[in-house]
């Protein structure tokens, strides 16, 4: 798999996007959706995080682990899609590190307690009660000194039931973590063929103290 192929068109899907189907058939084809390079906000906060064991929430083809590994964490992604492991352990091969990718339904599991210095969230749009299950764990899960890292869609909408808040909703979802960066703004994704032009995201580096 060579991330320099001229990109085919984006793929559509019958199947909604909280369906492993939806992704399996995303990354089915030989490039690499959301390139190999990893997230831009990923790459300028991860070392705030002591080094060690690192956590990436729905990695899909493993473009942010594999940049982890390469900084010397040992790294667990968790996904769900079969396809996007096959490549995300490719793409580790390539980098000449090792990562632990485990399908996992985030829908129903639950964070290691006391296990992680580091968790990245990067584009993780789960239901809400997912999101909420989740974030409610990390303050058990990251080790003393550890730290989150979030980016992920958001939408200018007050409803309690959306999949894409803004950073005062998340925050408050992963109280009692401390922030320390937080933004909301319009970004210009370049982030293989996927993620190209302007988004509006969410964005938050936190720690436990």
């Amino acid at each position: 798999m060579n991330g320099s192929i001229v990109m085919n068109k984006k793929r559509s899907s019958t199947h909604p996007n909280t369906d492993p189907r939806y992704w399996n058939e995303r990354y089915q084809d030989d490039f690499f959706a959301y390139g190999q390079e990893p997230n831009a906000y990923l790459r300028s906060h991860w070392s705030r995080a002591p080094k060690g064991r690192a956590l990436c929430l729905a990695d899909g083809e493993g473009r942010n682990g594999v940049f982890l590994a390469q900084m010397g964490f040992e790294v667990t992604c968790l996904d769900f899609s079969e396809e996007a492991r096959k490549k995300a352990l490719a793409l580790a091969q390539s980098k000449g590190v090792e990562i632990d990718y485990q399908i996992q339904d985030l829908n129903q599991y639950d964070l290691q307690s006391q296990s992680w210095d580091l968790i990245a969230s990067i584009f993780f749009q789960p239901s809400v009660s997912t999101r909420q299950r989740l974030y409610a764990q990390l303050r058990k899960s990251l080790k003393p000194g550890g730290v989150f890292i979030l980016e992920c869609k958001c939408e200018d909408n007050p409803d309690t039931n959306n999949r894409y808040p803004g950073i005062e909703k998340l925050s408050q979802e992963i109280e009692p973590l401390k922030v320390f960066h937080s933004l909301e703004a319009h970004h210009l994704l370049n982030e293989g063929v996927y993620h190209q032009g302007e988004q509006r995201t969410a964005q938050i580096c936190a720690v436990r103290v």
